[in-house]
């Protein structure tokens, strides 16, 4: 297994970690919009201060770096805001859910505009990862459909769909930057890169605060410091995957589908959720999709051997 794919299982476990603690800042005391706001404040501090003191380009900016960065965090930022505020409208659990099929989007750019090449492994995860989804999505309705069917309300319902439809398209582009980053010959600028990332996403969701005349309290100012942390590896190592050859079409349904089935085993084991029998097998599937694409270098050797 190549280092690559090492970064790729990390990656992983640090959006798995993201997943976890927006659960945990599903509390009366964290408003969405300033969790999204100490979230992207800490990433700013965290990957600024790398950048002075361990990286050898420093503070140093190419206008590529600066513009794909700069896309990333109005990307990166809207989706936070838009999905934080859809939380209002259903449930986190959904709502995850659906955010993590924005993966489609960087698998099809991968495919289509950088000529990655499919196999049937790739294929057989990426079927596996969405399947995987579409379980945990269906074991999850179950509970909303006992619990929400006398208060739903159609405005609502209206209200969360179309909140979660564009969290869906910005997390989506958001993603893809990164591999655009690496197509344009600039994966040595990766702290720099979530510098302007970060930085940009801060201030625009900054300003909204500011209209607002808001500010984070203790709780979301420790519980964004540690989604920030949970971030910011798992947005840099998804990077340095893709830079030490993962293609995007095995890296970003690793990264979303694995992160997802984290979040779902931790509220099974953690947050005492139950999960039907539906659900248990989405987790399977998910679980099988991540043994897939991490190990398809080693399989397509195996097979390539034995004809």
């Amino acid at each position: 297994m190549s280092i690559g794919y090492l970064f790729l299982i990390g990656s992983l476990v640090g959006f798995g970690g993201l997943g976890i603690f927006h659960k945990v800042a599903d509390h009366p005391d964290c408003r969405p919009r300033l969790i999204a706001l100490s979230l992207l404040f800490w990433g700013c501090v965290l990957t600024l201060l790398y950048t002075v003191f361990f990286e050898a380009k420093g503070l140093h900016f190419s206008s590529k770096v600066l513009l794909i960065g700069a896309a990333g965090g109005l990307f990166s930022s809207s989706a936070l805001f838009v999905f934080q505020t859809g939380l209002k409208y259903g449930k986190i659990s959904t709502s995850w859910l659906v955010l993590n099929l924005s993966m489609s989007l960087p698998i099809l750019i991968s495919l289509f505009f950088f000529n990655e090449k499919v196999n049937w492994i790739k294929c057989a995860g990426i079927v596996l990862v969405l399947c995987a989804i579409v379980m945990l999505w269906r074991d999850k309705k179950i509970d909303l459909d006992k619990t929400d069917a006398a208060a739903a309300s159609a405005g609502h319902h209206t209200k969360w769909l179309i909140l979660m439809m564009l969290a869906f398209v910005f997390n989506g582009l958001s993603a893809s930057t990164s591999k655009v980053l690496v197509g344009e010959g600039e994966g040595d600028s990766t702290w720099q890169f979530f510098v302007i990332m970060y930085g940009v996403g801060c201030l625009a969701t900054g300003m909204v605060s500011c209209v607002q005349k808001d500010l984070p309290n203790r709780r979301e100012f420790a519980t964004g410091s540690i989604m920030a942390v949970c971030s910011v590896a798992g947005n840099v190592l998804l990077t340095l995957a893709l830079k030490h050859g993962v293609e995007g079409a095995v890296a970003f349904p690793s990264a979303n589908g694995g992160s997802l089935t984290l979040v779902v085993l931790a509220g099974v084991l953690f947050f005492k959720e139950h999960v039907h029998p539906i659900g248990r097998a989405g987790i399977a599937c998910g679980i099988g999709a991540i043994l897939l694409l991490v190990m398809e270098p080693t399989l397509l050797s195996y097979f390539q051997g034995h004809h």
